[in-house]
């Protein structure tokens, strides 16, 4: 499955990725807190696999 976003800088995504971990750690329910972490990973390594930008480059 891919997902493909516009319109978001990878600073935005890596802050969702952010609100995502912190979610897990207020549920008391522990498939959420799972599954929020394991999205959160996922993305994480999605944003880890990009290539870095170029010196100077604009988003």
């Amino acid at each position: 499955m891919a997902l493909h976003l516009t319109g978001l800088s990878t600073e935005d995504v890596a802050e969702v990725v952010d609100c995502l971990l912190l979610g897990a750690e207020q549920t008391a329910n522990p498939q959420i807190a799972e599954s929020r972490r394991r999205l959160a990973n996922g993305i994480g390594d999605a944003l880890d696999s990009l290539p870095a930008p170029e010196a100077g480059a604009e988003e």
